[in-house]
């Protein structure tokens, strides 16, 4: 089955990960490149990340990567107070196919909230892609905003980092903790990725992560398979599990042909195709 990879990311010097060096075992752009050939991935989204200090200058690595490659269609890193008009045109000018936010918290929220007011026609414009890594308690700060991005495709990371679960959580305790992410299932543009499910096991390298199939289940109901998107979270995934692993995520095994094709890949190629 062809696929797109909604979430990896590519470091020039490698993530650090939990042993600090990559776990990719390489160079990780040389790693995905063998990956993506083997597993038949022909699109994916990387996503920018330069929220530390050595992870400066990732956006520029991306853009030179994408400027090579046109099966990367690179997320730049914004921090949550985003960047004005002139940034935003110098990202799209550099091939940027949208931006990428992290926000753990409400301030960080109401910071992205209050620039994506005065940035949305712009991002509209672009129809950008704009990935959220947002905690639960993130998202619900963020329904005003997201609904004013309806030329986007507005993409939640990780199942919505609802945290880490040593036991299998009941439907009720699922649908409570994701219910300001669930609640955003009414705009039409808002999407999910089912990716890091690793970031929801604890420990994280239980797969096949039994404790994130009650939250896939969710999702699947409240969103539909046509705005679940799969990723690998390449490289900081292979700390946890292989990623062949990453290939099949719980929670998935119910779907018809027609589903599978579109989360693990279809979607994807279709909000990258409304550029």
């Amino acid at each position: 089955m062809p696929r797109a990879d909604a979430h990896l990311h590519l470091f020039a010097d490698g993530y650090p990960g939990r042993y600090g060096r990559s776990p990719a075992g390489g160079d990780e752009f040389a790693v995905y490149q063998t990956l993506r050939r083997e597993h038949d991935i022909d699109r994916a989204l990387v996503v920018g990340y330069e929220g530390a200090p050595e992870f400066a200058g990732n956006n520029s690595h991306l853009a030179r990567l994408a400027a090579e490659h046109d099966w990367i269609a690179p997320l730049a890193y914004l921090p949550a107070t985003g960047t004005d008009r002139r940034g935003l045109d110098r990202l799209r000018s550099a091939g940027f196919a949208g931006v990428a936010a992290y926000l753990p918290d409400p301030a960080s929220a109401d910071a992205f909230a209050d620039w994506a007011a005065t940035a949305g026609g712009s991002l509209n414009d672009a129809a950008a892609v704009v990935s959220l890594n947002a905690t639960p308690e993130a998202a619900g700060r963020l329904g005003r905003a997201l609904a004013a991005l309806d030329g986007c495709a507005v993409l939640f990371s990780h199942l919505g980092l609802p945290g880490r679960h040593a036991a299998v959580p009941t439907p009720e305790a699922v649908a409570g903790r994701l219910a300001p992410l669930t609640d955003l299932a009414r705009l039409p543009h808002v999407g999910v990725k089912v990716s890091g499910l690793y970031a929801v096991s604890d420990p994280a390298d239980a797969y096949p992560h039994a404790a994130a199939r009650p939250f896939v289940d969710l999702l699947l109901d409240r969103f539909g398979p046509a705005r679940l998107y799969w990723g690998s979270d390449f490289s900081p995934s292979l700390d946890h599990v292989s990623f062949a692993q990453t290939l099949h995520p719980v929670g998935l095994d119910g779907l018809s042909a027609a589903e599978a094709a579109d989360v693990h890949g279809g979607n994807l190629r279709r909000a990258l195709g409304r550029r």
